[in-house]
């Protein structure tokens, strides 16, 4: 049967949802710590995070990557700012600003690839901003230069993130061709919602209507790989029309979806936009029966979760890219090209500048374009390990001995004890994992792991920085920990914080 034969009833996952939200014990979860304020939510992207980074010199890790790694490249430019994305960007940038940019990339990719010794590429993510953003010469430009930086072979997995108005584009047709004669196998696009209203909210730039002819035109080239992303928490949005979306995207013949919960960065206008009326936003126990519907259809049309987040048919993984982030950095690094981009190459976690400019000065001085970073010793390493394999395959105890030298049970038994009491994480005899009670707090999770070492430095800086909002420490910083909620305010004077205004 296929999944739309099996598609639940809006009552039967409203149902399900409801008596998953029932079962959790919600005042133990908010005196751990676990259930948190909505506008506090954040997914753990590194660690140590960006404000425990300094200075570091990419000579002491670049020339020991391993001889296969991930690899990421920014294309920062976008037709429009949509409400919710923290990531580097510039809006409509004027052309020559554009060709300086993609000189400078090409540049890095000349310079890092050869210090890296010119790995051979497991996966290739093109992320931003919005890759689709370049015309098809400057795509086909940038992939000559990524293929004459780090081996890519048709077993390399490439992945290229579109936006749904390319459609719009005179040139679509052009871009959609370079794109996929550059050999780009894997394609994946923010839809966030099928309802106009909230994408309107969102400043996104399409309709659902766009997103369906997407759909259709990738359809006619053959694309069977294709991976879309949905939010939940966004303005206007409830249970009803939550499931409607899924429902539409998956009658479309979508089988691959990236599923998470709405962030909040103070620099973000979706922050103020929740500031200023809270009560169109679901709340946290809305968020939850959204978290827990998802689940509930999910497992009805037969796709499996994994790494958390990640849904996709039962016969399909979802992807290299994402198992591999997750399971195997060590093994693995992470290769990052282009402005603002993170990595972690020789035990360093690091970060590229993280503006247009500073990026491109960085590349024209002769100089890799690293901003910020550490080493991490052992230390760091295990708690690395086990935060971020709970949000995927979990935690193998054997690997994880013969790598560290220790048990995780023995080693941070008594940090994931109350979790496990409380269903939130399971313990074998050979694994760690997240319940699936626990899956929306697999991140809450993972912050009670970070060091006090590492939350000292971040406490440190975050008293030098006096605008939470323009800072880029405060901006760029992809992190939950020690991190001051949104609408948080700092005394330029004391360096303090102060209350929130209400």
């Amino acid at each position: 049967m296929d999944a739309v034969s099996l598609f639940p009833s809006f009552r039967e996952v409203a149902d399900e949802a409801q008596s998953a939200l029932a079962g959790l014990p919600l005042d133990a979860l908010t005196e751990l710590g676990i259930l948190q304020p909505i506008e506090n939510y954040y997914l753990i992207g590194t660690y140590p995070p960006l404000k425990a980074m300094g200075a570091v010199d990419p000579m002491d890790f670049l020339p020991q990557a391993t001889s296969s790694c991930n690899v990421y490249l920014h294309i920062p430019f976008c037709e429009q700012r949509c409400t919710f994305c923290h990531f580097a960007k510039e809006i409509l940038p004027e052309d020559q600003r554009v060709e300086r940019y993609l000189h400078a990339l090409r540049e890095d990719l000349s310079m890092v690839g050869s210090l890296a010794g010119h790995p051979s590429a497991d996966t290739v993510y093109f992320g931003g901003g919005t890759p689709s953003y370049l015309n098809a010469g400057q795509i086909g430009e940038v992939f000559r230069s990524l293929r004459s930086a780090v081996g890519v072979t048709p077993m390399t997995e490439m992945t290229f993130e579109l936006h749904p108005s390319v459609i719009d584009a005179p040139d679509y047709v052009d871009r959609l061709d370079a794109i996929a004669e550059a050999g780009v196998n894997r394609w994946v696009f923010g839809v966030q919602s099928m309802e106009d209203q909230i994408l309107r909210k969102l400043n996104r730039g399409h309709t659902a209507a766009d997103v369906h002819r997407l759909l259709g035109m990738l359809s006619d080239r053959g694309v069977d790989n294709l991976s879309v992303d949905l939010i939940f928490g966004l303005p206007y949005q409830n249970l009803q029309n939550w499931y409607t979306t899924i429902r539409s995207l998956v009658s479309a013949g979508v089988t691959k979806f990236n599923i998470f919960p709405l962030m909040f960065k103070q620099a973000d206008p979706i922050s103020a936009h929740y500031r200023k009326n809270p009560e169109i936003f679901p709340g946290n126990r809305d968020r939850l029966l959204m978290h827990f519907a998802t689940e509930a259809i999910m497992k009805s049309i037969r796709f499996r979760r994994g790494p958390l987040f990640y849904y996709a048919q039962d016969q399909h993984h979802h992807s290299r890219q994402q198992e591999s982030k997750f399971d195997s950095i060590e093994d693995i690094n992470l290769l990052p090209f282009g402005v603002s981009g993170f990595g972690y190459v020789g035990h360093t976690q690091y970060y590229n500048e993280c503006t247009v400019g500073s990026y491109m000065d960085a590349v024209e001085s002769g100089r890799p374009p690293v901003w910020r970073g550490v080493r991490l010793n052992a230390e760091e390493r295990m708690r690395r390990a086990v935060m971020f394999a709970l949000r995927s395959s979990g935690v193998h105890r054997e690997e994880f001995r013969k790598r560290y030298g220790v048990d995780p049970v023995e080693r941070f038994g008594a940090e994931l004890s109350p979790f496990v009491d409380h269903g939130l994480l399971g313990v074998s005899d050979t694994h760690i994992w997240v319940t699936d009670r626990g899956a929306p707090f697999a991140d809450s999770i993972a912050i009670k792991l970070a060091s006090e070492a590492v939350r000292a430095r971040i406490r440190s800086t975050n008293l030098s920085i006096t605008d939470l909002k323009h800072d880029p420490l405060d901006r760029y910083d992809f992190s939950p920990i020690e991190r001051d909620p949104v609408g948080a305010g700092v005394s330029p004077a004391m360096g303090r914080r102060l209350p929130r205004a209400h």
